[in-house]
């Protein structure tokens, strides 16, 4: 039989789901790992009334305290034996699908079977998710027979949360102990942020940008730009042998580098540059979607943000590594330009975003570190409406939801 459920709140964090293998977490407990016996807090409270009646018995002569006494070690060793039941369930869960966008709904599906010959009775599992807890109550399984819940987990935020294991839960009537164990392996889910697609406002840019003749040298390229004589080592493919023939040395082409549009976007991680924190979940949002634009046209990208660089070689590490930012206590956003440009000198069009809590000044300051070669543009995130701003020469513009990006970028560029 199967059931869907919808986690309580109180007991669980967002998660995805069902039969598709995700990778196991690390140290995570291997199906049939037990958990300690122990105790509960019923238990140990149990074990000291024992104690203490032993002890009064001893000492007073009480008969009602030796009865008591073996009244609650009787029930203390009922107790420990009643968990001693292994149960033969073998229990499954996985993943729809390992990576799913904010606001995605998500389902994680758990089966569990009798595959023996005996009919098992009821018990009750436990899965983690995230932070949270999922209780799944298995009823009486006959041979062959199964039981599949699902649960449908809003995924609201962006993150890495794990899944499992399922934990069989083992206690007695009473209450005084309890066992686990572990009838699954666990598994990962990346929340990416929601992201929007861009059309061709920055792709119209590049490429007017590309192909643009910079003022360096090169012995390979489009652009010619005059003779001169052979040195040893050129390549003899550009060697012009009409005019060796006509001045009796041995000339060679050489160009004009054109260059390559490429997209440098730096993400401020700085707490005091966003006014709440979903104004940093808009930030993340626009930079991916930037990034994800860029790299579907085949573009050189690059992310940045104060404490990290973000893999750019494919749209799924991207937002991988994106699901892992948070705000820190980092450097001002005019830092992050410096350090940014001078990794990646040859970007044609430097995007800062940050949010609406970085003061004006900052800004400035930022925008003047941005080299005279490169374009730029600044995206400030938690404005009450979408809008465009100019400060000096460059475009600032005030997001409200990341679905504004779009329709902003084409009004600006």
């Amino acid at each position: 039989m199967t059931s869907l459920n919808t986690l309580n709140p109180l007991t669980s964090t967002p998660s995805p789901g069902a039969p598709t293998t995700s990778p196991d977490l690390p140290g995570a407990d291997a199906p049939g790992t037990t958990g300690a016996q122990v105790l509960t807090r019923t238990g140990w409270t149990a074990a000291g009334l024992a104690v203490a009646s032993l002890l009064a018995g001893a000492t007073l002569g009480w008969q009602e305290a030796w009865a008591g006494a073996a009244a609650l070690i009787a029930c203390l060793l009922t107790a420990l034996g009643w968990i001693l039941h292994q149960g033969g369930h073998t229990v499954t869960h996985g993943l729809i699908a390992p990576r799913i966008a904010v606001g995605d709904h998500a389902l994680v599906r758990v089966t569990a079977s009798n595959e023996g010959t005996r009919a098992l009775l009821p018990t009750r599992m436990e899965m983690p998710m995230g932070e949270g807890l999922a209780e799944i109550n298995v009823p009486l399984l006959h041979a062959g027979e199964s039981h599949d819940e699902g649960f449908a987990l809003p995924t609201e935020r962006r993150g890495v949360l794990s899944i499992g294991p399922v934990m069989q839960v083992v206690g007695d009537p009473l209450g005084l102990a309890r066992r686990s164990r572990a009838m699954s392996t666990a598994q990962t889910v990346h929340v990416h942020p929601r992201t929007v697609r861009i059309g061709q406002a920055v792709h119209g840019v590049m490429r007017d940008i590309e192909g643009a003749v910079t003022q360096d040298l090169s012995m390979s390229d489009a652009s010619f730009h005059a003779l001169r004589p052979y040195i040893p080592g050129d390549d003899r493919r550009h060697v012009h042998w009409k005019s060796s023939a006509r001045t009796g040395t041995l000339m060679v082409r050489q160009f004009e580098a054109t260059q390559r549009a490429s997209l440098l976007t730096l993400l401020s991680v700085r707490e005091d540059d966003y006014l709440d924190p979903d104004h940093f979940e808009t930030a993340v949002s626009a930079t991916c979607s930037l990034a994800l634009s860029s790299m579907m046209e085949s573009r050189e990208v690059s992310v940045l943000t104060q404490r990290d660089t973000l893999p750019t070689t494919g749209p799924a590490r991207l937002l991988d590594a994106s699901c892992t930012l948070d705000l820190t206590g980092a450097e001002e956003l005019d830092a992050l330009v410096n350090h940014g440009t001078g990794l990646h000198p040859g970007a044609s069009i430097v995007a800062l975003i940050t949010g609406a809590g970085c003061p004006e000044a900052t800004l400035a300051k930022a925008r003047l570190r941005i080299p005279a070669g490169m374009s730029s543009i600044i995206i400030s995130c938690g404005a009450a409406e979408p809008g465009i701003s100019m400060l000096a020469s460059t475009p600032v513009l005030n997001l409200d939801t990341v679905d504004s990006l779009p329709q902003l970028l084409r009004r600006a560029l």
